[in-house]
């Protein structure tokens, strides 16, 4: 578990251990801080039969419940055959009324085996309006030893009455150096000599490339398609793809695009048009590029066309994204290949 989820880990495990402990809880942070591993620990935490303490990672006079791991409900939560949990997720790209209304006949049925009964929603952003409705009305009226535990990226996208409902821990980004030390740490676990970190702007968003070798593949993958769609008109298949079906592709549109921004601010002052500040990718591929001379002012209405964008799946859960990113790309196309 990352280090930024220790105070609210210690919260979490005062709360259980006083009995204090909400029946809702939201875990809000974005991809990448450990909101998942925070949750896990949480849910298998309430099903032991048996917690532990251990010493705090974050706390050296602080001590932590655990799971034990061995108990007969911790086996069976480890084998996915515990009855008395239940993941709330939908195949769908939204979470529908009828996921939701199963939850809530899930808790007001008498756990078989354990003494509580949780649901663990991991997206809940993606809930429709219908199904946050309709999970009011459970929150609203509890199920007794019951627990909800609701994670999400964007706590604005959530109803205000099902954030009112619950109690809400925000997972913090470190800032300043502690941020720069930790990322240096985790990247220099992955692999030597790693280029992800000197030469990226990092911030806590980028976590997920930045700690994790297979998303940073797809990021290289999903960054050669964005250039190679630039530059020549090429890849815009992959690059569909790629935005449809990777949840972090609008953010890397966006990151790409700023770094080639920052690139072209930099080149009026170098002599080479090298910088440290770029992925790697980029920086040679802006290098060599001879077809197409990618202004300053077609890179401001390429980054307008991708924050108008999200800002219009992040506002309406039921955005059909498919649709939001070939009308994307076809702006994108426009704009670079339209004559001044």
């Amino acid at each position: 578990m990352l280090p930024i989820c220790g105070e609210i880990q210690l919260q979490l495990s005062r709360q259980y251990q006083q009995h204090t402990l909400a029946h809702a809880i939201i875990l809000q942070g974005v991809a990448g801080t450990g909101k998942d591993a925070l949750a896990q620990w949480l849910i298998e935490l309430l099903i032991c039969i048996q917690p532990k303490l251990i010493p705090s990672e974050s706390n050296d006079e602080m001590s932590i419940s655990v799971a034990c791991g061995q108990c007969k409900t911790c086996l069976l939560l480890k084998s996915g055959s515990y009855p008395d949990h239940l993941l709330l997720a939908s195949d769908n790209k939204t979470l529908g009324v009828d996921d939701v209304r199963n939850g809530n006949s899930f808790l007001e049925k008498t756990a078989q085996l354990g003494q509580v009964k949780t649901i663990l929603i991991p997206q809940a952003q993606t809930m429709t309006v219908a199904s946050a409705n309709a999970l009011l009305k459970t929150l609203e009226e509890p199920s007794a030893n019951s627990f909800i535990v609701l994670l999400t990226d964007e706590l604005e996208s959530l109803l205000p009455t099902i954030v009112s409902r619950c109690a809400v821990y925000s997972i913090r980004p470190l800032i300043g150096q502690a941020l720069l030390d930790q990322l240096t740490e985790q990247g220099s676990k992955l692999v030597s000599n790693d280029d992800r970190l000197t030469n990226t702007f990092a911030n806590i968003s980028q976590l997920a490339e930045l700690t994790d070798e297979e998303i940073f593949k797809q990021y290289e993958k999903f960054s050669q398609s964005y250039l190679n769609y630039l530059l020549s008109g090429k890849s815009e298949s992959e690059l569909l793809s790629q935005l449809v079906d990777n949840k972090h592709g609008l953010r890397w549109l966006e990151k790409i695009t700023c770094n080639l921004m920052r690139q072209q601010s930099l080149r009026k002052v170098t002599a080479n048009g090298n910088t440290p500040y770029l992925d790697k990718n980029v920086a040679e591929t802006i290098k060599g590029q001879t077809q197409i001379d990618i202004s300053t002012r077609v890179l401001n209405e390429i980054y307008q066309a991708i924050i108008n964008s999200n800002k219009l799946i992040k506002s309406y859960t039921q955005a059909n994204r498919q649709f939001v990113a070939e009308q994307l790309l076809m702006m994108i196309n426009d704009i670079v290949r339209t004559p001044t």
